[in-house]
């Protein structure tokens, strides 16, 4: 009997990867499937119907185990308010700045997503999903996280700063990128999404007391949040989250991600019967500059390293430009025995 990915997901996450045929691969693909359909990015972050094409066809060529709706990281940052700029075949990003002074978060206001442009193209874009595919993929939608958010509004920099001489204001913009980060979830879950994921990159750059002390309970509101209103919770972190993992694990998330800088072996050791840890092939070095023979040994590596206690995907987005046959390879490398 054929397994399909959603139930492959399920059985890693209740603790069943040994009756499984191989671990899920939860790859994040947005560039390369929009180039792998010949579509402009800027088409992509657009409209729904181009990233279901992308992914649809992603999923069925190279054994990806999950239907996203990830793009680029300011939809969010576009209903908020913020004027963007669509490049045809690049990354949209913002005119300017929506809150130039800290002290501009006092006149910010919510958005009902399902009234909204950008995050309602990402709920259209699940319920074409749930209408396609049903229940034979995870379809996952996606929030920003807190910091992430608050810099896509502020400015990294800024929000640095405002985090050590305006915590009060800094808090507020926290809470109002919180408050719409649940209320992005929950629309999403309504709409048929099986995950919500979150993106946090910013996270990486603050050191461990900073994260646990202002970012993490921001964070572990969302993440109740997702869970309560019926939602699989998965965190995702660009760069080097060693010094915050001991932290991290406490939101007890579903799935959480690391990059290929986190050692993955002590990764699982910490979230083991918590979380479900996925990554963390290098998706630069390995999955677009490496051989196939390169992809086999980092996949085996990864399999090795977390006992089959893991998903496996390239520590963040596969490149625009990766080989197909890396991408065939990954999967296959999953199927070996090792």
């Amino acid at each position: 009997m054929k397994i399909t990915s959603y139930e492959r997901l399920q059985a890693m996450m209740e603790g069943n990867a040994n009756e499984l045929d191989r671990v899920p691969n939860l790859n994040i693909v947005m560039f390369f499937a929009a180039h792998y359909i010949k579509k402009p990015f800027g088409q992509f972050c657009a409209d729904h119907r181009v990233l279901a094409e992308g992914n649809y066809r992603c999923v069925e060529k190279f054994g990806i185990d999950i239907l996203s709706t990830m793009s680029d990281p300011f939809r969010e940052t576009a209903d908020f308010g913020t004027e963007l700029i669509f490049p045809e075949d690049e990354l949209p990003h913002p005119k300017q700045l929506l809150l130039p002074d800290i002290e501009d978060v006092e006149n910010l206001q919510l958005f009902d997503p399902r009234q909204s442009v950008r995050i309602l193209d990402r709920i259209h874009a699940i319920k074409l999903y749930k209408k396609e595919k049903g229940d034979e993929y995870p379809v996952m939608g996606w929030v920003e996280g807190p910091l992430a958010e608050a810099c896509d509004l502020r400015g990294m920099g800024d929000c640095m700063m405002d985090m050590m001489i305006n915590e009060e204001l800094f808090h507020q913009l926290l809470e109002k990128c919180t408050q719409e980060a649940i209320l992005c979830a929950k629309a999403q879950i309504e709409a048929g999404a099986h995950i919500i994921g979150m993106g946090d990159a910013a996270a990486s750059q603050i050191d461990r007391d900073s994260y646990k002390d202002v970012i993490l309970p921001y964070e572990k509101r969302i993440v109740e949040a997702i869970r309560e209103a019926g939602g699989i919770a998965r965190l995702h972190i660009c760069g080097d989250i060693s010094h915050l993992l001991e932290d991290i694990v406490t939101l007890e998330l579903d799935i959480m991600d690391i990059d290929w800088m986190v050692d993955l072996k002590r990764t699982v050791e910490i979230f083991d019967g918590v979380s479900v840890v996925n990554g963390n092939v290098d998706p630069v070095a390995i999955m677009l500059n490496g051989s196939v023979s390169d992809v086999r040994n980092a996949v085996r590596q990864c399999r090795t390293d977390s006992k089959g206690k893991a998903c496996i995907s390239a520590g963040c987005e596969i490149p625009k430009f990766t080989p197909h046959e890396n991408m065939l390879a990954f999967t296959e490398a999953l199927y070996e025995k090792i």
